[in-house]
This record gives C-alpha cells, structure tokens and sequence, in this order.
C-alpha cells in the first residue's frame, strides 16, 4: 500500500496541495502583496524542498503569445510535512518597478511552485491587479486630462526585456494622429517615458501610406511627477504636439 500510495503521489494524486492567499489582489507598482502560503499534507509525509513565489505575464511574440516569468523567489526553505497536516507561511511580495500593469490586453498573475521530491509540483495560480505607481499614475492621468482614452495595452519583448505599451485613443478633432502609444520605465530621479504617435499623413504623402509613426523620448522629473497630472499635462502636451 505504502509503494502504491508513492507511486500516486509522484504522479500528483494524493500529494501535498499549495494555495496561496492574498488579502487583496490589487496592488500598486513598487508596494508590497502581503499574504499566506497555505500547505496541505496529502496520503504521506512529504518532504518539500521549497516554496517558490513569482509574478508571470504573457507577451506578443509574432503571431502567437509566450507565457513568461517575471521573477521567482523562495519563501521558505525545507520542511517537512506530515499526511494530512496543514502549514501556514505569511508572506510580504515586493512588487517591483516595471511590472506589467493590469489593462485590456495584459494580465499577470502570482505564481506558486514547490519543489517537493519524489513528487510532481502542485504549483497555484492566482490573478492580480496591478495598479499603477503614483508616479506612473500622473503620466496616465496627464493624458487623460488632455482628452486621451486609455483603450489597451501589449506586453513585448525587446532586447531580451519585457516593456508594456499602452495605447491611447486622441479626443476627435484636436490632434492630427490616431493613436499615442506610451512606454513607462523607472529611472534615477522620475521617468524615462517612450513616446509614439501613428499620425495621418496629409498632402502628397497620404498617397503613399495612410499613416506615418513618430517617436520622441521624455524625462520626466520626480518634482514634475510630484506636482500632479494638471502639471505633467502641460508639458505632455508640447511633446505630443511636437510628434505630430
């Protein structure tokens, strides 16, 4: 029975249950995602070797999307766990900058494993809303207030990093471009923000193509980020007008 229940068990029937527990699933870039890993023994003791937590998103690569890991780390080292005994172990997850936002087109999630020998891993999955940084949250609001409509995001790979874009719909009539695409990376002192514009060609040009792309950088200071969105607005508005 004892050789049976071992078999099982490395096929993962019977085997030790991992659940994570967070207290709140919406969490800000740069906080912390407090909350309780919960083990529950199975048919026998089990040694696990350890628990693992980490954040994963998928990407667009080409014509299809790859799920990938944002990073893993442990959350305790061995144990052991009797047939049937449940353990408990809190938890505090930083959530650092340039983790993906939680939007249309983009998800992330918390993802559990344990490495438990002999036996399969019965990882968990948990969805989380990720919220914006104060500091990200003035550049979106910034475009809100100049009339722009957050409409989505898309999570990529370039140059071996995983950056979000998110897209924003331009009010009718008051810039001549279709959308403004904005890249937010965390830099020494504010942001480093990407900024794109797909704008319609005009004159000669619109026989050729129907739209042109223009790209410009954009540091934003931590006291321009500090004064608020009304602030950020102003200056957002010079660039967009630039690129378009």
């Amino acid at each position: 029975m004892g050789f049976l229940k071992r078999m099982m068990v490395a096929a993962g029937v019977g085997g030790a249950r991992v659940d994570a527990q967070v207290h709140n699933p919406a969490v800000r870039v740069g906080e912390v995602l407090p909350g309780v890993v919960v083990v529950q023994g199975g048919s026998l003791e089990q040694r696990i070797e350890r628990l693992n937590l980490g954040l994963a998103t998928r990407y667009k690569a080409d014509d299809h999307s790859v799920t990938h890991t944002l990073f893993t780390r442990p959350v305790v080292s061995a144990f052991s766990i009797g047939a049937g005994e449940r353990r408990e172990f809190p938890f505090q997850l930083p959530i650092p900058q340039g983790t993906p936002l939680t939007l249309p087109g983009t998800a992330v999630w918390l993802v559990t494993d344990a490495d438990i020998a002999g036996a399969a891993d019965p990882g968990d999955t948990d969805p989380l809303q990720i919220l914006p940084s104060p500091e990200m949250e003035a550049v979106i609001g910034a475009a809100q207030r100049l009339g722009f409509r957050l409409a989505g995001s898309e999570v990529e790979s370039r140059h071996g990093r995983v950056v979000q874009e998110l897209s924003f719909r331009p009010p009718a009539g008051q810039y001549r471009l279709t959308e403004l695409e904005m890249m937010l990376f965390p830099a020494t002192g504010g942001l480093d923000v990407v900024l794109e514009v797909d704008r319609r060609a005009t004159g000669l040009a619109s026989l050729l193509t129907a739209e042109f792309e223009q790209r410009g950088r954009w540091f934003v200071p931590a006291a321009l980020l500090a004064a608020g969105p009304d602030a950020v607005a102003r200056e957002l508005a010079v660039r967009v007008q630039a690129l378009s």
